[in-house]
């Protein structure tokens, strides 16, 4: 099912950490089970007291889908109805402020050495630089190749992002100079790797391990006392996009004319999901007579991607 999903255009990642953790439900509390029955799926998609909507929604979600790719390949399965799927809570995205990103910056340039990673005070900041100055989703800035970065033009390819849509990006230039110290860095530390931002074992760092990181330098920098909406790795992107429509705004361009390259840009599916942006900015560029609200309300999508 996971390949099958992957080459519609599915991270394999969206379902197999669901399915990994349904796999030892079912070897626990059903051992002997062959197929997939009601009993089996309405057991695990009880809500617990430690989770979210959200959470409860993923996991409901990867066992449907599970439920009828045995159903299109002819086994028996149940199929769990929609209706029973919990309604997802949209997230309101965190779009930072200059101090916000000052301080969080500030956190990870102050990253503490780590004595049995040593690049990893390096990556950091690095790391989310690059994240934020491009827009990236977290998978693409963890995931960037070595060989898909060129630190002669800064180009970067972005390959297998969502929907398969590769795509290429330029570094402005001190983000540049940034790559190219630590690339020096990563090389004296751990020679010639596969991955950009590896592990000590030469591998892609993992969601967890970023996550983490992420907190940490929020905690260094002493402005880790949020109120909802929390800040997430995510928002850099959403931060990203809203500030480009800030200072197109403020060169007086058009938002119609100047959209679809920033869809290109950041690798949407469709020109929609990047009007959602617009209604993301400051009440004060939101009455601009340059926007036809109408126009965008009818482009608008339920989400962003």
């Amino acid at each position: 099912m996971i390949a099958y999903k992957a080459a519609l255009g599915y991270s394999p990642f969206t379902y197999r950490y669901c399915l990994n953790n349904f796999d030892e439900y079912c070897c626990t509390d059903f051992p002997k089970e062959t197929i997939l029955t009601k009993e089996l799926v309405e057991g695990w998609v009880r809500l617990s007291d430690t989770e979210s909507t959200n959470s409860l929604r993923r996991r409901a979600t990867a066992v449907r889908e599970l439920g009828r790719y045995l159903h299109s390949i002819g086994l028996p399965a149940y199929i769990m109805p929609t209706g029973m799927i919990a309604r997802q809570t949209r997230y309101v995205p965190h779009i930072y402020t200059e101090q916000e990103l000052s301080a969080f910056f500030y956190g990870a340039y102050h990253y503490d050495d780590q004595v049995k990673d040593p690049l990893v005070q390096y990556i950091v900041p690095v790391l989310f630089r690059v994240m934020y100055c491009c827009g990236l989703r977290p998978s693409e800035g963890r995931l960037i190749k070595t060989e898909d970065i060129n630190l002669e033009t800064g180009r970067v390819y972005i390959r297998e992002a969502k929907r398969h849509k590769d795509r290429i990006v330029v570094l402005s230039d001190d983000v540049l100079l940034l790559c190219r110290r630590y690339d020096c860095l990563r090389k004296t530390l751990c020679g010639e790797s596969e991955c950009f931002f590896p592990d000590k074992d030469g591998r892609a760092r993992t969601a967890r391990w970023a996550g983490y990181q992420f907190k940490k330098c929020w905690r260094i920098s002493g402005m880790d006392n949020f109120t909802d909406p929390r800040p997430r790795m995510y928002d850099f992107r959403h931060s990203f996009a809203t500030k480009k429509l800030h200072d197109w705004l403020d060169a007086g361009e058009n938002l119609y004319s100047m959209l679809p390259y920033l869809s290109s840009y950041m690798g949407h599916c469709n020109f929609a999901i990047t009007a959602y942006y617009v209604h993301l900015l400051p009440e004060r560029l939101r009455q601009s007579p340059m926007i036809d609200w109408q126009a965008f309300g009818e482009l608008l999508p339920e989400a962003p991607l």
